[in-house]
Parts: structure tokens; C-alpha cells; sequence
């Protein structure tokens, strides 16, 4: 719950430096002009969502929470922990629900300047895990993965690194 806190308090002081830290180079400019002063500079986006991820031949559902910058519609910059849910079933016939979360950072480009009606944003992530429970990710684990967001949906394929870097397997993602 600690590290919880943490990150919801981090994330709070990265938002609010990108939203206040850039002031108008011209000092009092007109809100009402057409020219390029007019326009915002960064855009603060959090929002939760859910997908489906594919780790170690398995289907475990994802739910996370971004916080994200992005700047003038060239480049998102985004921080978001995601948490996969394992299901394992008991000899009772009982199911057990293990919540691994990760930590992530990701940086995306706007590969679509030129036409600006359609958006074709793609990046790289690195997440870290910061909560274990069962018996999927052992020690020290890590998530690298590209990422190419369509207009509800977003893939990401991967590769995790887990238990100390011994153990290397593909991850694909789908999150809405």
C-alpha cells in the first residue's frame, strides 16, 4: 500500500511539472490569436482501462491506470501501473486470484504529422514488477515491449525478463 502511495504521489508531482513548468516565451500573449502561442502545450491525460495479456501460454487480465504528457500531438510520455491477475485452482476446486503489478514507463511518438486526422502513435516501454504474489514472477522481474496504439486499442508485444534475468519469454498484450 506504501509503494501505492508512492506512486500515485510521484505521478501527481510529474503531471503538475508538465502542466506549470512551461511558461510563454513571449511573456503576455493573446488567447484569442490564431498564431502558435494559441495553442496548448501539453495535454495531461489519466485514465484507467483494461485488456487481456498472453504470459507464459496463459490469458490473465490486465487493468491499469495512466497518467500521461503529451506535448503539441508529437510526443506522449506516460507512467502506468498495470496489475495481471493469475487464477489457480485448488485441490478443493477453489480458485486462488494472484495480483502481480507493474510499474511502467513509456515514451511514444506521433508518426503522423503531415496528416493530422489520423493518429499513429508508437513507443517503447520498460516496466518493473513492484508487487509479486504466487508463483509466476519470482524475483526480479522486467517487461520491455514496443507499443502501437490505434484509436480505442493498443498492442503490445514483448519480452519479460524475470526471476533475476534467467528466465526470458514473449508477452503480447491487448489493452482498451
Amino acid at each position: 500500500m506504501k509503494k501505492l502511495v508512492f506512486l500515485f504521489g510521484f505521478m501527481l508531482l510529474f503531471a503538475i511539472h508538465f502542466s506549470f513548468g512551461q511558461n510563454d516565451s513571449a511573456g503576455i500573449a493573446d488567447k484569442n490569436s490564431e498564431g502558435i502561442d494559441s495553442v496548448k502545450r501539453n495535454k495531461i491525460k489519466i485514465y484507467p482501462g483494461f485488456g487481456i495479456s498472453l504470459i507464459r501460454n496463459e490469458l490473465a487480465p490486465v487493468f491499469y491506470i495512466n497518467l500521461g504528457v503529451n506535448h503539441r500531438d508529437r510526443y506522449e510520455v506516460n507512467i502506468n501501473t498495470s496489475s495481471i491477475f493469475f487464477f489457480e485452482r485448488e485441490a478443493d476446486k477453489n480458485y486462488n486470484i494472484f495480483r502481480n503489478t507493474f510499474l511502467n514507463a513509456e515514451f511514444l511518438l506521433n508518426f503522423s504529422l503531415l496528416n493530422g486526422s489520423v493518429k499513429n502513435w508508437n513507443g517503447l516501454g520498460i516496466g518493473y514488477l513492484v508487487e509479486s504474489k504466487g508463483q509466476y514472477f519470482r524475483d526480479a522481474t522486467v517487461f520491455l515491449y514496443y507499443k502501437r496504439k490505434y484509436r480505442y486499442l493498443s498492442i503490445m508485444p514483448g519480452i519479460m525478463l524475470a526471476d533475476d534475468f534467467k528466465d526470458v519469454f514473449p508477452v503480447i498484450s491487448i489493452r482498451l
